[in-house]
């Protein structure tokens, strides 16, 4: 069974299982808040893609990395990488953090990843948001950078993330499946979700999306890295989104 899909001038025929082309996997979390009266100045939802095939050598890649760096928390699998215990100011200062999260860079980049950001200035809200507007927002528009890179590719596209709040999620899964359905893009109609303490994929981007708020925020510790994780992207020149806009991994929102 098969599906054809126009983009553009061209033509593309997609297999309906997804048995003729490679799966690619964006893992995405938050960070920041957009109440205004929480401490953050940026809200981010960030995190990265790679090919499904590569992620079970990417995960026991990272559980070594753990294990490497800080072999006094014990087994790897049994904590989670939090951002807030490596990246603010105090924890910055221990070079084993930064080791770490150049590491964790490193393997971004030599396992064909692409580093991914939506970010928004909560100083440039024209009037209070909360989660339930944010959170479809961003995620719309990195399905739709994220669904070129996969047209580039030859890839389909899946999105997981963090669970957060059950309305939530179910609210932003409807709003993801009705924009993949309605621009027939490459990626499943459906943001799936889970746990961020069994999956690496969701550690790390955890990490990304603090080292993005933060440097958003003025951190100059972490523009350097910022800087870096935005370089991680495909070699190969994406074109336009399918709403006509340039691809890019790295988005501020407003």
């Amino acid at each position: 069974m098969f599906a054809t899909v126009m983009r553009g001038a061209g033509t593309r025929t997609i297999h309906a299982w997804c048995c003729a082309m490679q799966t690619r996997i964006l893992y995405l979390d938050d960070s920041g808040k957009p109440d205004p009266g929480h401490a953050s100045k940026a809200v981010v939802l960030a995190g990265f893609a790679i090919d499904a095939d590569v992620y079970p050598t990417f995960s026991r890649r990272i559980l070594g990395a753990k294990k490497a760096f800080y072999p006094s928390r014990g087994l790897p699998q049994a904590w989670e990488i939090k951002s807030a215990q490596v990246i603010k100011p105090n924890p910055w200062n221990r070079s084993k953090n930064r080791r770490f999260c150049q590491e964790v860079e490193r393997l971004v980049k030599t396992m064909g990843g692409t580093a991914y950001a939506a970010t928004i200035l909560k100083s440039n809200m024209n009037h209070p948001m909360t989660l339930a507007t944010t959170m479809p927002l961003q995620l719309q528009i990195l399905a739709e950078h994220f669904d070129t890179e996969c047209q580039a590719l030859d890839r389909m596209g899946m999105i997981v993330a963090d669970w957060s709040g059950h309305q939530y999620d179910q609210h932003a899964s409807r709003c993801v499946a009705s924009f993949v359905a309605s621009g027939s893009l490459a990626l499943h109609p459906a943001v799936y979700y889970g746990s961020s303490h069994s999956i690496e994929g969701i550690q790390v981007a955890d990490l990304i999306a603090g080292v993005r708020r933060r440097s958003a925020e003025g951190d100059a510790n972490l523009v350097g890295l910022d800087l870096n994780l935005s370089s991680a992207r495909p070699a190969a020149g994406v074109g336009q989104t399918s709403k006509g806009r340039p691809y890019t991994n790295w988005i501020t929102v407003f």
